[in-house]
Parts: C-alpha cells; sequence; structure tokens
C-alpha cells in the first residue's frame, strides 16, 4: 500500500464518485514509486464493496479517461491472471537523504558548561545552542518533482475529458414564442406521422407541447433543440390521437387556418340491400353520429355474396376509411355476413 499513490488518486476528478473509489482501490496495491501492480478484478470489487461487473465498467472508464494504463495478465497454464495497472500520470516524489549533524566529541566542563558539566540543563538560555542544520537525526527530506513555475500552470485535463463549458451546456427552456415547424420541414419520419392527425390536430398538440414544458419547474425542462423534441412528441402521441379522432375528439384549430367543408356529394345508397343497412347500424353505433355522419354515411356498401365494397366519394375518403376505420367496418361486415367475409375498398365520384 502506497500512501503517496494514494494520496494523488484521491486529488484526481473523475466526475463519478465510484469511479474515483475504484482508481483509490487500485491505489492501495500501488508502491510509492508507482510501479506497475498487480490485482484480480474480484479483490478490487471487493475493495469498493461493488459487484464485478461494475467494477470492470469503472475500470474501462477510468482507462478511457487516461487515469490508468490496464493490461490482462496470462498464467502459464494459459489461464486468466490478475490484471496489472499503472498511472501514467502519477509521479513519484524524490527522496534524498540528510545526514544528520556530527556530534560534539568534547564535552562541557563542571561549572561553565565544558567538560563534565551537569548542573547546567540541556539547551540553557544563556548559553546558546550551536546553528544546525532544520533536519534531526536520520531525517528524509521530500520535495516533489516540478518547479514553482510548473505551479502556476493550469492543471491538464484527463485524455478523454469533455471541457467544463460544454459540460455546463444543458440547453435552454422552450421560448414563450416558439411556434413548431411547418409540417413539410419535419423529418421523414415524424412527417409521415403527423399527417395522418385530423385538421387542427398539428396546431393543438404544438401548444399543448408549449404549455406543456412551459409549466414544467424541473431540469428536464432545458432542451438543446426543441424542434427535434417537438418530433419526439410526435412520435410519441400519433397513436393516442389517431384513437381521440376515431372517438370523435375534435381539435380546434387557429382562426387563420381554414377548416375543410363535410364531403359535398355523397352516394346514392337506396338501393343497397338489408345486410348492408344492419352493417351501417353496427357501424355507427360504434362510431358515434358525428364520425359515421361525415365519413361513412357517403360512403356506398356494395354487398357481393361473401365481399363488402365500402365505396367512398373520393381517393382521399377511400384512404381515410381504410387507414381509419377499417377495423370496424370489418367487425360489422363479418357479425352480420359471417368471418370468412372479405372487405375492399373503392372510390367513384357521385353522380350529379
Amino acid at each position: 500500500m502506497s500512501w503517496e499513490a494514494e494520496n494523488w488518486a484521491r486529488q484526481q476528478r473523475t466526475g463519478d464518485p465510484v469511479t474515483k473509489a475504484v482508481l483509490v482501490g487500485i491505489a492501495n496495491w500501488m508502491n510509492p514509486k508507482g510501479d506497475e501492480c498487480q490485482v484480480s478484478m474480484r479483490r478490487l470489487a471487493d475493495e469498493v464493496e461493488i459487484s464485478v461487473r461494475t467494477a470492470q465498467r469503472h475500470v474501462q472508464r477510468l482507462a478511457e479517461l487516461g487515469f490508468i494504463v490496464k493490461s490482462d495478465a496470462v498464467r502459464s497454464d494459459g489461464g486468466q491472471g490478475w490484471n496489472s495497472f499503472r498511472f501514467p500520470g502519477y509521479k513519484p516524489p524524490r527522496v534524498s537523504h540528510v545526514e544528520p549533524p556530527a556530534k560534539a566529541d568534547t564535552p562541557h566542563d563542571n561549572l561553565t558548561g565544558g567538560e563534565g558539566d551537569k548542573l547546567t540543563p540541556p539547551h540553557d538560555r544563556l548559553t546558546p545552542s550551536p546553528a544546525t542544520d532544520c533536519h534531526g537525526e536520520g531525517d528524509t527530506a521530500v520535495s516533489w518533482e516540478g518547479s514553482d513555475k510548473d505551479n502556476n500552470k493550469p492543471p491538464i485535463a484527463p485524455q478523454g475529458a469533455k471541457d467544463p463549458a460544454e459540460k455546463r451546456n444543458r440547453g435552454s427552456r422552450i421560448p414563450a414564442d416558439w411556434k413548431p415547424p411547418a409540417l413539410s420541414d419535419l423529418p421523414p419520419a415524424a412527417k409521415a406521422k403527423a399527417r395522418q392527425w385530423p385538421t387542427g390536430a398539428y396546431e393543438a398538440e404544438a401548444e399543448a407541447f408549449q404549455n406543456f414544458w412551459l409549466a414544467e419547474a424541473s431540469g428536464r425542462a432545458s432542451k438543446l433543440d426543441w424542434d427535434k423534441a417537438w418530433c419526439t412528441w410526435i412520435n410519441r402521441s400519433t397513436g393516442q390521437i389517431l384513437r381521440d379522432a376515431r372517438s370523435g375528439v375534435q381539435h380546434s384549430a387557429p382562426s387563420s387556418t381554414p377548416r375543410p367543408a363535410l364531403p359535398a356529394k355523397a352516394h346514392d345508397t337506396s338501393r343497397e340491400n338489408g345486410a348492408a343497412a344492419k352493417i351501417r347500424t353496427l357501424v355507427k353505433a360504434k362510431l358515434g353520429d358525428q364520425q359515421y355522419d361525415r365519413w361513412v354515411a357517403p360512403s356506398r356498401l356494395d354487398i357481393d355474396a361473401g365481399t363488402m365494397t365500402a365505396v367512398a366519394v373520393s381517393s382521399f375518403a377511400s384512404n381515410y376509411l381504410r387507414d381509419n376505420f377499417a377495423n370496424d367496418l370489418a367487425q360489422a361486415m363479418h357479425a352480420v355476413l359471417g368471418p370468412d367475409a372479405e372487405l375492399r375498398f373503392a372510390n367513384e365520384t357521385p353522380a350529379a
């Protein structure tokens, strides 16, 4: 065990208390000269009171930061030996031996402090003591390598360590005037999901996103890039937004954004058979009047044997039916026509 090496280890800044404890634990097996030491990962883990896996992880971090150099030893039988460690940044102290001053061969007398003097106490204040070196007998002077000029140099950051200014850059809170990027400027994945949202949902969710983070008081309310945070919000909330839309939830859009009008035309459904009427009743009960009247009522349900084709008034309406209401239509169809019935989608322009 080396007090010098352990003291050096305690003065280092690793950024993690467990990592520093592992560094001090390794220093326990180092000698004052800083020679390479060997210690098993199990003994090191027991020293710091952590698991072997945790010790291995923090040893790897110390190596990445440049505090240690680790090499694996191999036994004569080819098995894994103890790990070898050395501290590349550790400088052992220089030791110089100072010879003690020579003792006087001639004793003091009896009365005047000369030969045989037994009355005058040692170090009598009336008799000045001879000048001696500040070191006592057998004293050892220790000086660290380097000069006073070296002490004025700024400390060198360990290899791989981040600049302190970079560590302090933890982002900023969302601006009060933040606006979401245009839909066309979103990354491909976020754009594809946001395009499925019903009218007004993009603006309404952006407002909810901003209000949520403005009200958040914890440290996680600071972000480096708020537009990227908005894309993450889109990816996470799309499923819930589409489920809400199917349940009839409406999103109010800003006054400057015109709301799309309901389909201007509808197919003639007077020639649909009784099975189609039963399917419509089940679908309307499942979706509610608002969603049913907007998307299903204008469509025509053509039933031919075991196949039902939902004919919408436009390509957009057909795609919306398939993407949002296919499961509801299929469940109603199977309940009426049987489990082997097939659902198809098509679109036609209604007759004038």
